[in-house]
């Protein structure tokens, strides 16, 4: 089984699949394809179960009021 971290944070998203591979990424987006059950977990959230063997991993963006950029935001 392989992983993936789809949110690096204290409160890490992971992904468990039988293989995983990241067939594009563009910015802060990433198109993911996986082969059997695809696995979501994220601690006290949960675990979710894909339906696709495709998934489009985005992480939201921000402005950051003290950097006075636009910045990647994790919760």
């Amino acid at each position: 089984m392989k992983q993936l971290a789809l949110e690096n944070t204290t409160h890490t998203h992971l992904l468990k699949a039988e293989e995983i591979e990241v067939i594009q990424t563009i910015g802060s987006t990433q198109v993911i394809e996986v082969k059997g059950d695809g696995l979501i977990t994220h601690g006290e959230h949960g675990t979710i179960k894909t339906e696709s063997p495709h998934l489009i991993k985005y992480i939201q963006q921000e402005f950051n009021p003290i950097t006075r950029i636009v910045e990647d935001a994790y919760d």
